[in-house]
Formats: structure tokens, C-alpha cells, sequence
């Protein structure tokens, strides 16, 4: 980044980093959230299973990122996770709701 931006101060630096790790986790679990949608699309209940396997996994991946020496577990890192997978799945749910009308 310093290369485009050579004046960014290291501040700025670890703002944007930051900025774009959060953005990567909520985009991931948007991913995720509409992928097992997918999966789950011909179930009556295909949101509350979609919307209970992204937060199972959220939960179970900072949950692991405990154990492992060089990464740090956080609760809010969870929240953003579950935020983009039911993001993606009420975005979803809304366009099919648009459709079968």
C-alpha cells in the first residue's frame, strides 16, 4: 500500500489493515451464508438451518483460533462473522419472498 500511498502514516496504515480484515471476515461469512442457502434451498426451513451453520461455524472458528499461538480469539470478530452470513441470507429471503409474489 505504501508504494500507491507513499506518504500514509503508519496510523493510517493499521486503520485501513484493520478496516480491510474486518470487511474480509464479513464478506467470507456473506459467502458462506449464501452458499448453504443454496444448499438448503429446497427445506421449508432453509434459513433458520443456513442462519444456525453460520453461527455454529463462527463461534467454532474464533473458538479454534484460541488455540493456535499466532492468532487471537475475539468475540467481536464472531459477531461480524454472524453479521455477514445473516446479512447474506436476509438478502436472500427477501428476493425470494420478491419472486414467489
Amino acid at each position: 500500500m505504501l508504494w500507491l500511498f507513499p506518504n500514509t502514516s503508519p496510523e493510517t496504515m493499521t486503520t485501513i489493515h484493520f478496516i480491510t480484515r474486518k470487511l474480509a471476515h464479513f464478506t467470507e461469512y456473506a459467502i458462506l451464508g449464501f452458499l448453504a442457502a443454496r444448499a438448503f434451498r429446497s427445506s421449508p426451513r432453509w434459513f433458520l438451518i443456513s442462519a444456525v451453520l453460520v453461527v455454529v461455524y463462527a463461534l467454532l472458528d474464533e473458538y479454534h483460533q484460541s488455540f493456535v499461538p499466532s492468532r487471537t480469539a475475539s468475540v467481536f470478530d464472531s459477531l461480524i462473522d454472524m453479521a455477514g452470513g445473516i446479512s447474506a441470507l436476509i438478502f436472500l429471503s427477501r428476493k425470494r419472498a420478491k419472486t414467489q409474489r
